[in-house]
């Protein structure tokens, strides 16, 4: 092998390295600058709930028999709006509770087919109603159901340890019997 040769290999492998190296920065900046905005969002997301949590009406925490009555064989239905003076929610979710302790979560977006969708479960433990959905999230997520005096439903984060335990998670106005049918909306609950 010549010097010539020698040398062009050694400036090609260095070169090499250093666009690696360069590469390797970027990736873990990326990796970094994903990180940093997942804790700002995570925090703009407990602020937010804790405003909502003050603001939220009085409500009557129910519990055992009162609370399995309110969710056996009933679909709650979940309105998300982009703004408070929305005529129409861009995105909503039904929660069916079948009586048998299978839990069924759809959507009027991609999970609008019960018979594709796996049955989570739900259980009732006092005044601490759980959830586990089989497609969605597999972790168990707990909640304690509140009612205001003209019916509607609040769901109150039970996180023991979590920033967010204590804190409202979702109201619900409309409960319907048996298992509903999505409502199809027409654009991308996520604003891409």
């Amino acid at each position: 092998m010549t010097k010539r040769t020698l040398y062009c290999l050694l400036a090609t492998a260095a070169v090499a390295a250093a666009s690696l190296s360069a590469c390797g920065d970027m990736l873990r900046s990326d990796a970094a600058n994903a990180g940093r905005q997942n804790a700002q969002a995570r925090q703009e997301s407990l602020a937010a709930a804790k405003a909502a949590s003050q603001q939220a009406a009085p409500a009557t925490p129910l519990s055992g028999d009162a609370l399995v009555r309110v969710l056996s064989g009933k679909t709650h239905v979940h309105e998300y709006r982009r703004n408070a003076i929305d005529p129409k929610p861009y995105f909503i979710v039904y929660e069916y509770y079948r009586p048998d302790g299978a839990f069924i979560a759809l959507d009027s977006y991609s999970r609008r087919d019960p018979a594709q969708v796996t049955p989570g479960r739900w259980r009732v433990t006092g005044e601490t109603l759980c959830l586990t959905e089989k497609d969605g999230n597999p972790q168990e997520q707990c909640y304690a159901v509140r009612q205001e005096s003209w019916g509607r439903l609040q769901y109150w984060n039970v996180r023991p340890g979590d920033p967010f335990d204590g804190l409202l998670s979702s109201k619900v106005d409309i409960v319907r019997s048996g298992l509903q049918t999505p409502e199809v909306t027409t654009e991308f609950p996520y604003g891409r």
